[in-house]
């Protein structure tokens, strides 16, 4: 006869054995998961990153937006923030999205200084972008001298985008496609671009510039993205440009000076002037600008007597970008606030946004 005593110790022996087992199971699928767990994550991270664009991995200081709506009152922002020109050494990263109402208005000078420090910091941030990516290339490019560059890792998808921006292809572990791309990564002097700026929009005055925000003169043949200049409205085969705001303008003719074919010239003698470790110097690199319109030398010879009067490029590329809310405080700061006191009006002003009139 069986004893059910037996029996029933015999069944739990053999429950509590299969409770280990799947015990011991469970910990062991757990060991095999965890490593799948944590590169889940990095893959998910990795591919953040990957797609994350390279305007936002080398975007200069955050400029404060400002919607201009008169030269009265940008006048009256520029002065809150102790904005002069020439600026001293602190410009304020402001963005002013179009040119004012009235500045044609103004006095010869009066236009010129107000058209030259609105466009000052926009250019001054485009170039410090410029200057971050130029940065990361060489690291990157001393880094894999000697060693196989991983095509999986983050660096070389940045590179990769950068490349494509610039409109270089090959490969990046060659170095004659890292020197055709250094060529075109890199800056156009400040006051170079503001006497093009100047030079092609009639010191911001001209119709192009008012109604559609292109400061360089920029052409193009589609007519959903230009205006028709009054002497080919009939029949336009071409168009100027129309931009969103002055930034893109600012961005587009970059990009154009620094990829597109008729400005080789310019980007050899930039070359040139890196490879010898010398500072940019504005007037030389004019000379590779006659291409740039139908003058010619002319066009060359106009520029360079204009930068003379837009203040020495070794003062304007010693300048830096801060906050207009820094700049404020520091400017109440200096004029004696109260210790603990709450900021005074003058550091508001870096808030103000004045409303842009209907067009």
């Amino acid at each position: 006869m069986h004893d059910p005593n037996q029996t029933f110790l015999s069944c739990v022996r053999r429950g509590g054995g299969l409770r280990e087992s799947l015990h011991e199971r469970l910990i062991l699928v757990a060991l095999l998961a965890l490593p799948a767990f944590f590169f889940w994550h990095f893959a998910i991270d990795w591919s953040k990153a990957i797609s994350r664009p390279s305007n936002a991995l080398f975007a200069g200081p955050t400029l404060d937006l400002v919607h201009s709506h008169n030269v009265k009152t940008l006048t009256a922002l520029y002065a809150a923030y102790g904005y002069h020109w020439p600026p001293h050494h602190l410009v304020p990263a402001i963005d002013v999205d179009h040119l004012p109402a009235g500045l044609a208005s103004l006095p010869v000078h009066q236009k010129k200084v107000l058209f030259l420090k609105t466009l000052l910091p926009i250019i001054l941030a485009a170039d410090q972008k410029i200057t971050r990516e130029r940065h990361f290339l060489l690291r990157q490019f001393a880094a894999h001298r000697n060693r196989p560059w991983m095509k999986q890792s983050k660096s070389f998808a940045v590179a990769r985008e950068i490349e494509a921006q610039y409109r270089v292809t090959g490969s990046l572990a060659q170095p004659a496609v890292q020197n055709r791309l250094l060529a075109r990564v890199d800056v156009v002097p400040a006051v170079l671009a503001l006497a093009q700026a100047a030079k092609e929009s009639g010191w911001g005055t001209s119709r192009f510039a008012l109604r559609g925000n292109d400061l360089f003169g920029m052409w193009t043949d589609n007519p959903f993205v230009g205006m028709a200049p009054r002497a080919l409205r009939k029949h336009p085969s071409h168009f100027v440009r129309v931009f969103a705001n002055l930034r893109s303008s600012v961005h587009h003719y970059l990009k154009a000076i620094n990829t597109r074919r008729p400005f080789a010239l310019f980007r050899a003698i930039r070359v040139r002037m890196r490879l010898a470790h010398a500072p940019l110097n504005p007037e030389l690199l004019a000379q590779g600008l006659d291409l740039y319109s139908q003058q010619g030398e002319d066009y060359v010879l106009s520029i360079q007597q204009m930068l003379p009067t837009l203040d020495s490029s070794t003062h304007l590329g010693r300048l830096s970008l801060v906050s207009p809310r820094v700049l404020a405080d520091l400017i109440v700061q200096k004029r004696g606030r109260v210790p603990g006191a709450k900021p005074a009006a003058l550091a508001r002003v870096a808030m103000v946004r004045v409303q842009r009139p209907h067009s």
